[in-house]
């Protein structure tokens, strides 16, 4: 164990959620810390990974049920950071994608309490590579969006200026509001037979990939409330499944 008589949290991100795809690095501190403050993605498999010795506190939000809130999660990183030990954050994902990373960070740091984060995979590029799907492709996106159907203020996203930029589209925490975003976005200009991946609990038992169109989820003919959460969906010519001939139509409709 360590036991530094520096301060230090380090963010981890766990990846997608097999505990496989967490990095070399977060592992080995992982496997090093004193105090794990955990969300709820992380599972089982990773947290046994810990040491005995380690203290785990769990403080994971899932559909709106919080164990904790931010300003009390900021506390207790601050709390445990001044024993003295290794205290490492272990976020699902990637911390800085949609992880309130920033808030944490900000706290740390007016408190003078050092920190280093350790990145992860982020939902989106695990969805994609775990369906077969590139996110982007030079023939038909040359750019990615990260959104959030969470946004703090209760404002929508500029789905305009998005849709304009042809590139794909990946929103994070938006299960229930599927069908909103996407009538929002084909009244923004994007065509109705655009397709639609919908991928659940991302490397993880259980996980489903279910493909649609904009216009069948913008009708509600999709019914997304029975899909499991985590849910992530991707929205952008890139995710049809095409190879060959088929892919090169495709390129050749949008140039």
């Amino acid at each position: 164990m360590v036991n530094s008589k520096v301060s230090k949290v380090v963010f981890v991100g766990a990846g997608p959620g097999a505990a496989d795809l967490i990095t070399v690095r977060g592992l080995k501190l992982l496997r090093a810390a004193d105090t794990v403050i955990h969300d709820s993605l992380p599972g089982d498999a990773l947290l046994a990974e810990v040491s005995p010795l380690t203290r785990l506190v769990p403080v994971g939000k899932r559909c709106g049920q919080h164990s904790m809130t931010q300003d009390e999660i900021n506390a207790l990183l601050a709390r445990e950071a001044l024993t003295g030990g290794l205290v490492v954050r272990l976020k699902g994902g990637d911390p800085g994608v949609f992880g309130r990373l920033g808030e944490e960070m900000d706290h740390l740091a007016s408190l003078g309490i050092p920190f280093e984060v350790v990145p992860g995979v982020t939902a989106a590029t695990a969805a994609a590579a775990d369906a077969c799907f590139p996110l982007t492709h030079r023939g038909l996106a040359q750019a990615v969006t990260f959104l959030t159907g969470h946004c703090a203020d209760g404002s929508e996203p500029d789905w305009s200026a998005h849709v304009s930029t042809g590139a794909t589209l990946c929103l994070y925490m938006g299960a229930r509001s599927l069908p909103q975003a996407a009538s929002r976005i084909v009244a923004a200009g994007a065509d109705v037979g655009m397709p639609v991946r919908l991928l659940s609990k991302v490397s993880q038992p259980g996980s489903s990939d279910v493909l649609t169109t904009l216009g069948e989820l913008a009708a509600g003919r999709v019914d997304t409330s029975a899909l499991p959460t985590p849910l992530i969906a991707v929205i952008g010519a890139v995710v049809a499944p095409l190879r060959g001939a088929g892919l090169l139509a495709r390129i050749a409709e949008r140039t």
